[in-house]
C-alpha cells in the first residue's frame, strides 16, 4: 500500500509545479509591469519632492519653455535652400510657436496637453500590476483576473478618447495664446484631434478576451463541479 501511494504521489504533478507554471504564462508582462510601473512611480516620486529639495516641480513632458506645434501644414518655398528638396518635390513645414515667459494659463494648457496620457498609461499599468499579482496568487483561470481584463480594456477604451479630447482643447487654446491667427474655436479643437486608432484597436482586443476568458472560466467551474 505505502509502495502504491509514493508510486501516485510521483506520478501527479506537485502544487509547485502547478505554480510555476503558471506563473511562467504571466512572463515576460509579468517582469516587464512590474519594472516600467516602479520606475515610473519613482520618477513621479522624485518630481513630486524636488521643491522639498530646492528644485523645480516637473514630470516627465515640458520643460522651462513652453511650446505648441502649429498642426496645418504651409508651403516651403521661402526656405528651399535650407531644406533641399529634389526638383519636383515641394518642401512642407510647421512651425512652432514657443515662449520663455509663459503665464498661468498658458502652463496650465500645457500642462493639460501632456498630463491625460501619463494618468492613462499609470492606469493601465496599475491594472496591470493587480492582475499580475492576483494571477500569480491564485492563478491564471480566474473570475478575477477576467474581471481586471475587462476593467483595464475599459479604462484604456474610454481613456484613450477622453484623454485625446482633453489634450487636443488644451493644445488648440495653447496655440491660440501664442499666435495671433490661430483663435481658440471648435474647428481648432476638432483638428487637433487625432483618432487613437491603436489603442481603441488594442481595448477592443482586450475586453473581447475578457470575455472569452469568463467563459472560459465558468467552463471550468462547470467541469470541476460535474466531477
Amino acid at each position: 500500500m505505502q509502495r502504491s501511494r509514493r508510486a501516485d504521489s510521483q506520478d501527479q504533478p506537485s502544487s509547485r509545479d502547478g505554480d510555476r507554471a503558471q506563473k511562467r504564462l504571466l512572463e515576460p508582462l509579468s517582469t516587464v509591469v512590474r519594472g516600467v510601473y516602479r520606475v515610473l512611480l519613482g520618477g513621479f516620486a522624485v518630481g513630486a519632492l524636488a521643491p522639498l529639495i530646492g528644485g523645480r516641480p516637473h514630470l516627465m513632458w515640458g520643460g522651462s519653455s513652453v511650446c505648441a506645434e502649429d498642426r496645418a501644414e504651409y508651403g516651403a518655398d521661402p526656405f528651399a535652400s535650407i531644406f533641399a528638396p529634389r526638383p519636383g518635390v515641394e518642401a512642407m513645414a510647421r512651425p512652432w510657436y514657443c515662449t520663455d515667459h509663459a503665464d498661468g494659463a498658458q502652463r496650465l494648457f500645457d500642462f493639460l496637453g501632456g498630463f491625460p496620457s501619463w494618468v492613462l498609461l499609470m492606469g493601465v499599468l496599475f491594472l496591470l500590476n493587480r492582475l499580475v499579482q492576483g494571477a500569480s496568487r491564485e492563478g491564471v483561470f480566474t473570475t478575477r483576473v477576467a474581471k481586471l481584463l475587462r476593467v483595464a480594456g475599459w479604462w484604456l477604451l474610454l481613456g484613450c478618447l477622453v484623454g485625446e479630447s482633453v489634450e487636443a482643447g488644451a493644445h488648440a487654446a495653447l496655440l491660440a495664446t501664442l499666435a495671433q491667427d490661430h483663435p481658440f474655436t471648435a474647428d481648432s479643437w476638432l483638428g487637433g484631434w487625432e483618432a487613437p486608432y491603436a489603442l481603441v484597436l488594442t481595448a477592443l482586443g482586450i475586453l473581447t478576451f475578457a470575455r472569452v476568458m469568463r467563459a472560459g472560466v465558468a467552463m471550468r467551474e462547470d467541469l470541476d463541479g460535474t466531477v
